[in-house]
C-alpha cells in the first residue's frame, strides 16, 4: 500500500466537519479528514477514499493498528452480547479479572494490584489519590517541568506543558521539579523546607509525552528514586503514553531499571489503570467509578491486545523498527532527534516550521503528531515495518525540504481547518 491523497478535506468529510463544527463543545477540529472504517495495519482511508499512512497510532492508543483480524474476532464475540456496559466496580464481570491477571503478568513484581478506570487521566487521579489517601498530612505534590498528566482537575494541576490547559482552572497544590539530572537535588531541598511527610507523592513520565518527548537520564531517575526511597515518598511513573511496550519494553521506567511505587497505564491498554502494591488499597469507597472495569468490549480488547503483543513477539520488532527510524531519522536535516523504541521524536526551528511540515506531510498522506514547542513526534503502529518506515521518512524529508523554501506558504481549503501554521498538538 501507498499513501494516496486526491484532495484534503474531501467533500464528504467537508460536510461532516462543517455539521460537527456548529455542535462541538470542545472546539476545532484537529485534522480535517473524518474515518471510514477502512483500511489495514499501518493505513487507513477516509470517507473520501483518501489513504494515509498513520504513524500517530490515534495517539498512541491503536497499537496494532487497523482492522486486526485476532482483534475484530474479540468484537465479533462481544458485540452479541447486552449490554455490553456494566457499572463494573459494584457489579463484576469475568472480564474485569481476566485484565487485571493479565495486566498484573507484566507489570514489575511489586505492583501487584490494579484498579480499573475509564481514560488516562482518571489512572493518573486515582494513583495520586491512592498516596495522598495513605499520607494524611500531605500538603502538596511534586511534579515536573514540561509534564502531561491529563485534562481532569487533579491531573491537570500536574500538567505544565501549555498554559491554555490549566488558565484560569482552580488546582491542587503542587512543587516543580526540572526535567534534569539537578531534579533530585531539588527535591532534597523542597524535603529540607517543608519536610516529607508534607509531600504526597512524585509523578513524572520517564519519556515525556505531550511536553516533547524528552526522555529522563539513568542518572536522573536513578538519583530520584534513591531520594524518594530514602524520605518514604511514594514515587509514581505515568505510562499512559510512554507503557504498554511503546519504547521496547513493557514499560518505558524498565529502560532505567528503575521500579516506581505506583503506575498510570491506558491509551495501548484500552482502558485505564492505576496500578500499585496492595498495600496502597484505601477503604472502600474511597475509589470507584461507574463504569470502570465494566465495558467488556474494552477490557477484553485490553485483554487481547497484551496476548498479542507476547505472542507475537512485538517487543522485538518494536526495538528493530525502532532502532532502524531512529537511523533515518538522523539522516535527515533536524535537530535533537530522541527517543526510544517506537517513540520518537525530533525538533525544527521553530513552531512554524514544524506546524508546516505537519501540515504538508498530511497534504501528502502521513499523519502525524506535534509535541513540545517545535517537535514532531513518530508514533506507529507496534506492527510498522521497514518499508513503511521508508515510506513515512521519504514523505517527511520531502516535506521539510518543501517547507524551509524561501516564501513556503500552504494555500488552499485546509488552511480553514488547519490554520496553516498554527495547528495543535
Amino acid at each position: 500500500m501507498k499513501p494516496n491523497v486526491k484532495k484534503l478535506p474531501g467533500s464528504k468529510s467537508q460536510k461532516i466537519l462543517s455539521r460537527l463544527n456548529k455542535i462541538n463543545l470542545g472546539g476545532s477540529i484537529t485534522y480535517p479528514f473524518v474515518h471510514s472504517h477502512k483500511g489495514q495495519g499501518c493505513y487507513f482511508y477516509d470517507v473520501d477514499n483518501n489513504l494515509f499512512l498513520d504513524f500517530a497510532s490515534q495517539i498512541a492508543s491503536n497499537p496494532l493498528g487497523y482492522n486486526n483480524k485476532d482483534l475484530k474476532k474479540i468484537i465479533q464475540k462481544h458485540s452479541k452480547r447486552e449490554p455490553i456496559k456494566y457499572a463494573g466496580q459494584d457489579f463484576i464481570v469475568k472480564e474485569h479479572l481476566e485484565l487485571l491477571e493479565e495486566l498484573l503478568t507484566i507489570t514489575p513484581k511489586t505492583l501487584n494490584s490494579a484498579f480499573l478506570i475509564n481514560s488516562g487521566a482518571e489512572a493518573v487521579e486515582n494513583t495520586i489519590k491512592l498516596c495522598m489517601r495513605k499520607r494524611p498530612k500531605t500538603k502538596f505534590g511534586i511534579s515536573f517541568k514540561g509534564s502531561f498528566h491529563g485534562r481532569t482537575l487533579g491531573a491537570l494541576s500536574l500538567t505544565h506543558s501549555k498554559e491554555v490547559y490549566k488558565k484560569n482552572y482552580l488546582q491542587i497544590s503542587n512543587k516543580k521539579l526540572s526535567f534534569n539530572e539537578d531534579a533530585s537535588d531539588q527535591l532534597k531541598k523542597i524535603i529540607k523546607k517543608n519536610g516529607s511527610s508534607s509531600i504526597g507523592f512524585v509523578i513524572m513520565e520517564p519519556i515525556q509525552g505531550e511536553g516533547g518527548y524528552n526522555v529522563a537520564s539513568k542518572k536522573m531517575l536513578k538519583d530520584l528514586r534513591k531520594t524518594t526511597k530514602q524520605y518514604n515518598i511514594p514515587l509514581i511513573s505515568d505510562e499512559v503514553q510512554s507503557g504498554m511496550g511503546r519504547t521496547g519494553e513493557w514499560w518505558a521506567i524498565n529502560n532505567f531499571n528503575v521500579t516506581p511505587d505506583l503506575m498510570s497505564s491506558a491509551k495501548a491498554l484500552q482502558v485505564g489503570a492505576s496500578i500499585a502494591n496492595k498495600k496502597f488499597t484505601p477503604e472502600s469507597g474511597a475509589i470507584s467509578s461507574t463504569w470502570g472495569g465494566g465495558h467488556i468490549l474494552d477490557l477484553a480488547l485490553g485483554l487481547e491486545t497484551i496476548k498479542i503483543i507476547k505472542r507475537k513477539k512485538l517487543l522485538n520488532n518494536i526495538k528493530k523498527t525502532g532502532d532502524y527510524m531512529k537511523k533515518r531519522l538522523n539522516e535527515l536535516n533536524i535537530k535533537n532527534q530522541r527517543g526510544i523504541g517506537l517513540m520518537q521524536a525530533f525538533d525544527l526551528d521553530n513552531k512554524k516550521m514544524r506546524d508546516d511540515v505537519l501540515i504538508e506531510c498530511l497534504k501528502n498522506g502521513l499523519v502525524l503528531l506535534g509535541c513540545g514547542h517545535e517537535g514532531i513526534r513518530l508514533i506507529p503502529p507496534y506492527i510498522t515495518t521497514i518499508k513503511e518506515i521508508d515510506q513515512a521518512i521519504d514523505i517527511l524529508d520531502s516535506s521539510i525540504k518543501r517547507c524551509t523554501k524561501k516564501l513556503f506558504k500552504h494555500k488552499g481549503l485546509i488552511c480553514s481547518y488547519m490554520n496553516c501554521g498554527d495547528t495543535p498538538t
